[in-house]
């Protein structure tokens, strides 16, 4: 079922931001939304994390902006599934990666799934903290090492993690960007790469800073970087940012989309991956993004005090400015 959007709309708080906020996707729960997928069937699907003594919810938004959960059963291979983060494979089915035999404490083993109407299909062993993001024959992917305050990307190929493939800077970049920020060993440093989001061309999205010591370092600065896996370059794409929450790429490679803070000014930051052109298209305090498969809406989460809503953003009419 498609979904649409609620009539639901809401006045934000007073201040330089104050406008009549977006029209809402799906109304407040409690808890945050950690991640979001935009189906091309139009249908959305939210995971959300309340608090550490429970398990992540699956929820499905339905067109009265309503999360309807989804249970997934335990398998053979899965017992006592929880997911960690949802997305969509390159066939168009939700995805997932999802431990085994969780509870609040302890994960027996992570895979890589398909939910099909809640049934796990699975795709792939994963070591306990990577994450994945595939490729079309859904064989061979990139994945995101994320274990407490240590973050980094390697690629992924036919069941094993191999290093970063080596690169040239398309551009001067400003900082050494070496191997440790792609090599889990040295997180023992300062430098950090993550936030992991790849375009439907190959391109390769995310974010680096040679400052953080820890993910939640709201002090440390990032900066956006694009890696062409075909030309072996790697270019740094937009501003400085700090207190990054989430990135997402629009499929056809033109939006990249980043939740955090720029020059003291928290939001959405819409970056043009050409020509490096940003904007703030959203006030606010925001978290996890999803983009529709046809590039051409964005769904976010919203910070408020009755916990995350979801909120819709026109990537047609919002292009990147002063």
């Amino acid at each position: 079922m498609a979904i649409a959007v609620a009539s639901v709309v809401m006045l934000s708080g007073c201040g330089t931001d104050a406008e009549i906020a977006p029209e809402r996707l799906a109304t407040a729960q409690d808890g945050h939304i950690v991640s979001v997928a935009w189906l091309p069937s139009g249908q959305l699907y939210v995971l959300r994390y309340v608090d550490s003594a429970s398990l992540t919810r699956l929820a499905m938004i339905t067109s009265s902006g309503r999360g309807e959960t989804v249970v997934v059963s335990s398998t053979g291979f899965c017992g006592a599934p929880e997911i960690v983060t949802i997305s969509i494979l390159p066939d168009g089915r939700l995805g997932a990666v999802v431990d085994c035999e969780a509870t609040t404490t302890h994960v027996s083993s992570r895979i890589a799934a398909a939910l099909d109407d809640g049934k796990l299909v699975k795709l792939a062993t994963l070591g306990a903290q990577w994450l994945v993001s595939w490729d079309d024959d859904l064989s061979n992917g990139w994945v995101e090492y994320a274990a407490g305050d240590c973050r980094s990307i390697a690629r992924y190929v036919r069941g094993h993690v191999v290093p970063f493939p080596k690169y040239g800077p398309a551009q001067l970049v400003p900082f050494g960007l070496d191997q440790d920020f792609f090599d889990p060993s040295g997180c023992s440093t300062p430098g950090r790469a993550g936030f992991l989001a790849v375009a439907r061309s190959g391109e390769v999205f995310f974010l680096v800073s040679d400052e953080a010591e820890s993910l939640f370092d709201e002090r440390a600065r990032w900066r956006a970087m694009t890696f062409d896996p075909a030309s072996g370059l790697i270019r740094q794409t937009g501003p400085e940012l700090t207190d990054p929450s989430d990135v997402a790429v629009s499929p056809d490679g033109a939006a990249l989309l980043v939740s955090g803070r720029h020059d003291n000014r928290s939001g959405v930051w819409r970056i043009d991956t050409t020509s490096g052109e940003f904007s703030r298209v959203l006030p606010g305090r925001f978290g996890a993004i999803g983009v529709s498969a046809d590039s051409r809406r964005a769904a976010i989460a919203r910070r408020t005090e009755t916990g995350d809503d979801l909120v819709p953003l026109d990537l047609v009419q919002t292009t990147p400015g002063p």
